[in-house]
């Protein structure tokens, strides 16, 4: 009897202490995603101020656009902070292509890694794709912004895996287990694996800030997930960078000969994932 009372105390101990064990990880996932993201925001900071080569305009311009209170953060995706972004870039890039081309790739990976924390920068990885398929060569854009597409989820991947998973099961349960059920459901193999992510990738099913770091916490593969997103990605990353392309040509003098290229591409491109769309959704009835 004395045995088993005294098992029954070290049960009562034990779930008494889960709890416990769960706050203090979650706390201390905290911390470490935080001082992770500072020292993005460190590494982003000291490269604007340091970028060689850049003239005191455009320099000023630039820092025009770093935010001074939570108003300036919320409005850094406006249209007027665009265009100033745009004219003053534009000018640099001819001087220093690769320069900028690593400012925005920073920024690009920084937002895409911590959605929890830049959950108010709604389109910034959209902007950035714009303006790399603006300022540079067209095929070049697509190759680039799609691998930077591909490796953004992986650095958001493996961040969340070491230091996310209590903070996701916490704050995001409810879509962790419909996602949960969702890939069992419909995942029976590595090539369905596959599949589904770049299916995912392609319709608006899951946003892709909740995927990146949703798989991290599910333990799926990175290979699979890194290749599948590629190709998922692929005509949302054609279809911006030729946005990009056409703005960049309605300055340029050509403009009534090149025009309907990029158009009639991206009008192709919205017809697919359209398809596409209806296509899964018939799938899921």
């Amino acid at each position: 009897m004395k045995k088993k009372e005294t098992q029954n105390v070290t049960n009562e101990t034990d779930i008494l202490f889960i709890p416990k064990l769960k706050s203090r990880e979650l706390k201390l996932h905290l911390v470490y995603l935080s001082l992770i993201f500072v020292s993005f925001v460190v590494v982003i900071t000291t490269y604007i101020y340091l970028i060689p080569g850049l003239n005191i305009e455009s320099k000023q311009k630039i820092k025009t656009l770093i935010p001074k209170n939570f108003k300036d953060l919320i409005t850094l995706n406006n249209k007027g902070k665009i265009k100033i972004l745009y004219d003053s870039l534009i000018s640099y890039k001819n001087e220093h292509g690769l320069i900028l081309l690593i400012l925005l790739s920073l920024i690009y990976i920084f937002y895409q890694a911590f959605p929890l924390f830049l959950w108010w920068m709604t389109g910034t990885g959209t902007i950035i794709t714009i303006l790399i398929g603006a300022f540079y060569n067209y095929a070049f854009s697509i190759f680039y912004c799609s691998l930077l597409s591909t490796i953004s989820p992986l650095v958001t991947y493996l961040i969340f895996k070491n230091y996310g998973r209590t903070v996701i099961e916490y704050f995001f349960r409810k879509p962790l287990t419909k996602f949960d059920e969702q890939i069992k459901k419909r995942v029976k193999s590595k090539f369905d694996l596959f599949f589904y992510i770049a299916i995912l990738r392609l319709t608006p099913v899951f946003p892709n800030a909740l995927i990146n770091i949703l798989v991290a916490s599910l333990s799926l593969p990175a290979i699979p997930f890194s290749l599948a997103t590629y190709i998922g990605l692929m005509p949302n990353t054609i279809i911006l960078v030729s946005v990009g392309q056409t703005i960049s040509m309605l300055s340029s003098i050509d403009v009534k000969q090149t025009f309907y290229i990029p158009i009639t591409f991206i009008a192709l491109l919205l017809l697919f994932q359209t398809i596409i769309k209806y296509k899964y959704r018939e799938m899921r009835l």
